[in-house]
């Protein structure tokens, strides 16, 4: 049930609301501005009829102390016929409607729904708001790398100011997510993030995309239209993909971001917008630009801090907890068991590449949770998952070990790196003595074995520090029991 503050020295009128609003609302009242006020204080309210002439404060007296107060209800003004303008200059203070004097009571209905309807609103966009803003919080990328968690360190500093930011990293890496992350721990979030795809329109439609367009600027322009800079008036204009913007746009582009203006195609009038821009690509920018495809202003412009992530396969300590959190959350998502991973299969998926990195391994988890009815998830239900892409986890072409190869019993099948699980092997295993008996699968099984162990060890150090020491917190982001933590810290001796 709503509540209904009437604000009135006249006892009638508040008799009159609960009288016409019995049903629906419950009304309470008061027959000054200071005794109002105390009432907002002390009981949430939905709506405020406030009269104009009252005793002492008047009604913009008291609306100016209401707002100063960041009391954010819709307040109706009730007038005579004979003071319109004050209302109106009411409304400008921020007054949501007014009515005058005696009430015409359809009308006197019509508002209060109107107001009350104005209210459920904006509390529903304040809710939404505030999830987004949650949602899109630092804290809830889950990571224990040691490089995302520099990275992350970047992206808190950066947030506060109004700097462009370039973001780069191969495809699925999470680049829209922290341009979001960054326009959510902003100044400017409660304005608009928009987001343009910069490689999926051709540079005509792109062009319109972007400035916006007048009535009859081209074929089709029935209206004029405003592009995603003016849209993003106030807040951020996240550019993805802008390693694929055409020659011809880059220095349209370049002025916009340097002037702070906008002409929209077919006008000559030049709008102003304060739009801060983060950027993003899977491309080299520095070998774009030395290669003459991308302008060396624009990308100095864009870049004044530039932000690498790290792909998939560079930080191997992070798919273990990714798995928990995507087959968590997709298993939420369709009200089924979480499985757990057995051994086997956490080893078959960290040895594996990811090309796709996060949005990969997220949609492999997807499919688990859909196919796998069993409480374990073992390494013969992964196949699935990487047939007709790859062959089987852990081996790079279909042409590598044998399909029932055991990924523990062999080596690595494809060149690696230095930040791939089988990159480290293959680098100790280089500064190890190359006798006979250190050469066989066994003592290759012992040395994957003591790497999972130090990736565990770190994996919980990592935890531990993100949270401050925190266990039952570290325990709930590793996806483990809180017994089953300390006995690990216990065994690592941290």
């Amino acid at each position: 049930m709503h509540r209904i503050l009437v604000i009135d020295d006249e006892p009638n009128i508040a008799w009159l609301f609960r009288k016409a609003f019995a049903s629906d609302c419950e009304v309470i009242s008061a027959e000054s501005g200071e005794r109002g006020l105390e009432l907002l204080k002390e009981s949430d309210v939905d709506l405020v009829m406030l009269d104009l002439r009252l005793p002492g404060m008047d009604g913009i007296e008291t609306l100016g102390q209401l707002r100063e107060q960041g009391i954010d209800v819709p307040v109706v003004i009730m007038t005579a016929y004979g003071e319109v303008k004050s209302a109106v200059r009411a409304m400008k203070l921020g007054a949501y409607d007014y009515i005058t004097k005696p009430f015409d009571m359809d009308e006197l209905k019509l508002i209060v729904d109107g107001a009350l309807r104005y209210f459920r609103l904006s509390l529903e966009v304040s809710r939404l708001k505030a999830e987004l803003q949650e949602k899109f919080n630092l804290r809830n990328i889950v990571t224990v790398s040691p490089r995302m968690i520099s990275v992350f360190s970047v992206v808190e500093r950066v947030c506060s100011s109004d700097v462009s930011v370039l973001i780069q990293g191969e495809s699925g890496t999470g680049k829209e997510l922290v341009a979001r992350a960054i326009h959510y721990g902003s100044p400017r979030r409660d304005k608009p993030f928009v987001p343009v795809n910069c490689a999926a329109l051709p540079e005509n439609l792109l062009e319109s995309e972007l400035f916006g367009h007048e009535e009859g600027a081209f074929t089709g322009a029935r209206k004029r239209r405003p592009g995603k800079f003016e849209m993003a008036d106030g807040g951020t204009l996240f550019l993805d993909e802008v390693g694929d913007l055409h020659p011809s746009l880059q220095p349209k582009i370049l002025r916009v971001i340097e002037e702070k203006v906008v002409e929209r195609l077919g006008g000559n009038q030049r709008v102003p917008v304060d739009v801060r821009v983060v950027a993003a690509t899977n491309r080299d920018l520095k070998k774009e630009v030395q290669e003459g495809r991308f302008r060396q202003d624009l990308y100095f412009r864009l870049a004044v801090i530039p932000i690498t992530i790290p792909p998939l396969r560079e930080r191997p300590e992070d798919i273990p907890v990714l798995v928990r959190h995507f087959l968590k959350e997709s298993c939420q998502k369709s009200r089924k068991l979480v499985p757990s991973v057995d051994n086997e299969a956490m080893r078959a998926l960290v040895s594996y590449d990811w090309p796709g990195n996060v949005r990969e391994l997220k949609n492999a988890m997807e499919q688990i949770s859909l196919l796998c009815d069993k409480n374990v998830v073992t390494r013969m239900d992964l196949p699935l998952l990487f047939d007709g892409l790859t062959g089987r986890a852990g081996y790079h072409n279909a042409g590598g070990p044998p399909a029932d190869a055991d990924p523990s019993e062999s080596g690595p099948a494809a060149p690696s790196g230095e930040g791939t699980v089988a990159g480290q092997i293959d680098s100790r295993a280089d500064n190890e003595p190359h006798d006979s008996a250190r050469m066989t699968g066994r003592s290759l099984k012992q040395r994957k074995k003591d790497l999972l162990t130090n990736t565990e060890r770190d994996m919980i150090e990592a935890a531990l520090r993100r949270f401050g020491g925190n266990r039952t917190k570290a325990a709930e982001y590793l996806g483990i029991s809180r017994r089953s933590l300390q006995m690990k810290i216990k065994k690592y001796q941290l």
